[in-house]
């Protein structure tokens, strides 16, 4: 008799407790600047965490995704030898990103202080997010939810203590408690990560490249045309009309993320579940069973989350919305993210499908054709119709991707059956 902890159901719910947890307290987060800052400032704010989500994003293709493939690899010696390549990847890089995140802190206009603690809040947490697949591979999720949920639980009471107890800036204080969080995130991983992350010896680059050739650089366009995909019209919109004019989009895309946090750690936990079954020789019909749970799950928050959102609307809008942001346009951009949110959950079983056969020139693709597709469409309807329908460019690519992605999914599985 399997044990509690075994049953899908219980682990689909552990998966999604740590993110859904960070979800609240980016939510959190976002709403008291949402309530206490201008529409300028707020935007800048808002794309400084779309930035933050692109480094994850990057890290997943270049060092997460490409961790359960080694799975798949029958020998020891290889595993060992790619792993501890990814873990000095991951030590390595996250070091030579502070910077990187301190210079689009300051181009954001942030005060120096608080652009120096988002770069190392910015560093930490891309160690965080390689822990948590990490801590997947090797079948500790439990770590994963850890350090999801000292993550949440140490952003809040860092905040209360800087912002309320120490009286600091609220902008300061929001970047010092992410820092806070993300350190605390670390600790659930121990010491059999902890340990690992170290400069490590040379020759990182000769040993990375094979990896790098076979499915970090397919991965990183897929992440790069998938940016494109979601998010162009963060970057066209700010730097066209901006940061004010792309603060209400913000604002109605705050109610869509429980979704998309959600939706990243639910694959983030399958992605490994499903390399495994494929190393294992599951047949295409044990795969479609696995592939139909994933989606029913994600529909189900997604279901949720939408009713959450309609009920909001019809009963205190201003509960959560100042008067500085219209209603209608936010109730039509809430409509738009709602659809694209359902666009994307119906593609993810697919995709995680690919990553974790490492089919990543195939989801590339697709990412490069839906990409096209999106900045073209933000940049026609942004011209033309205004910043509200440049939300439905994203729509369109996200349309594609769904396409290309279902297409190249079944074209694995009927190889496979064959």
């Amino acid at each position: 008799m399997k044990h509690w902890l075994d049953l899908k159901p219980v682990r689909y719910a552990l998966a999604a407790a740590g993110p859904v947890a960070v979800a609240v307290t980016h939510f959190g987060l976002s709403l008291a600047l949402l309530q206490l800052l201008s529409p300028a400032a707020f935007g800048s704010f808002s794309a400084l965490l779309v930035v933050v989500q692109l480094g994850w994003g990057i890290w997943s293709a270049l060092l997460c995704a490409p961790l359960p493939v080694f799975l798949t690899q029958d020998d020891p010696a290889a595993r060992a030898s790619g792993e501890a390549t990814l873990l000095q990847g991951n030590a390595r890089g996250a070091l030579a990103a502070v910077p990187v995140f301190a210079g689009l802190g300051w181009a954001l206009d942030l005060p120096p202080a608080a652009a120096a603690i988002f770069a190392l809040f910015g560093g930490v947490s891309l160690l965080r997010w390689f822990g948590r697949a990490f801590a997947y591979v090797h079948g500790q999720q439990l770590r994963t939810v850890a350090s999801d949920l000292a993550y949440s639980a140490s952003v809040g009471v860092a905040l209360l203590g800087a912002g309320w107890g120490l009286g600091l800036d609220l902008e300061l204080a929001c970047y010092l408690a992410l820092l806070t969080g993300a350190v605390a995130g670390l600790l659930p991983f121990g010491t059999h990560y902890l340990s690992q992350l170290r400069w490590g010896e040379g020759g990182l680059l000769g040993r990375y490249r094979p990896i790098w050739q076979g499915q970090s650089r397919w991965a990183l366009l897929g992440v790069g045309t998938t940016e494109a995909t979601a998010n162009a019209h963060v970057y066209l919109v700010a730097a066209l009309a901006g940061a004010a004019a792309y603060a209400p989009i913000a604002a109605s895309a705050l109610l869509l993320r429980p979704v998309n946090v959600a939706q990243n750690a639910l694959t983030d936990f399958e992605r490994p579940q499903l390399a495994r079954a494929i190393g294992s020789g599951a047949t295409p019909a044990s795969l479609g069973r696995s592939l139909l749970v994933f989606r029913l799950a994600l529909l189900a928050l997604w279901a949720g989350t939408v009713a959450a959102g309609v009920l909001l609307f019809v009963a205190a809008p201003r509960l959560l919305f100042p008067p500085a942001y219209p209603l209608d346009f936010l109730m039509g951009a809430s409509a738009l993210w709602a659809l694209f949110a359902l666009l994307r959950l119906l593609q993810t079983p697919e995709s995680t499908l690919l990553q974790a056969a490492g089919e990543f020139r195939d989801l590339a693709m697709a990412s490069v054709w839906s990409g096209i597709a999106s900045v073209a469409a933000v940049t026609l309807l942004l011209v033309t119709a205004g910043t509200l329908w440049s939300i439905a460019g994203v729509v369109a690519g996200a349309a594609v991707y769904l396409a290309w992605t279902w297409l190249y999914a079944r074209r694995w599985l009927a190889a496979r059956r064959s």
